[in-house]
């Protein structure tokens, strides 16, 4: 998503969404994300500025899901488990490594999707300098304690 996209976005959600546009705009800028929220489900959807070769691999991974609510529905692109369980670690890591919340994600998805793609996360994992951190992870998920 780029800056020029915002009021066009915020034309099609409606009024039924909260969308800062302003924040949106200063989050691309910025390379952060932004999120809207369906006000009467209280449904959040984050947004993520696509600006590197990973950001590019899970966008061409992605796949088109129909997110139904009440008056209409809303198609988004869905990240690959292995493409989260990587942005996931790379987060964890830029964050100090200090939020249970992301590793518990993680080990989550790892325990309970045992049909991953286990060299594609290891490539990412190199590229993005977080190799470490998928081994400590798969071993607290995968290995019998």
């Amino acid at each position: 998503m780029t800056s020029r996209r915002v009021d066009h976005v915020a034309s099609a959600l409606g009024q039924d969404w909260y969308f800062d546009v302003e924040m949106a705009r200063k989050s691309l800028q910025h390379n952060r994300a932004f999120d809207v929220i369906h006000m009467f489900s209280s449904h959040r959807f984050d947004f993520f500025p696509a600006y590197t070769a990973f950001h590019a691999s899970e966008l061409k991974r992605a796949t088109r899901e129909a997110l139904r609510f009440p008056g209409g529905e809303v198609q988004c692109f869905v990240a690959s488990n292995e493409d989260s369980i990587v942005a996931k670690l790379r987060w964890y890591r830029e964050g100090g490594e200090v939020s249970d919340r992301q590793w518990s994600d993680i080990t989550g998805m790892l325990i309970v999707n045992r049909d991953l793609d286990f060299d594609y996360l290891q490539v990412w994992a190199q590229s993005l300098g977080v190799v470490d951190l998928l081994a400590r992870a798969v071993k607290l998920a995968i290995e019998p304690m």
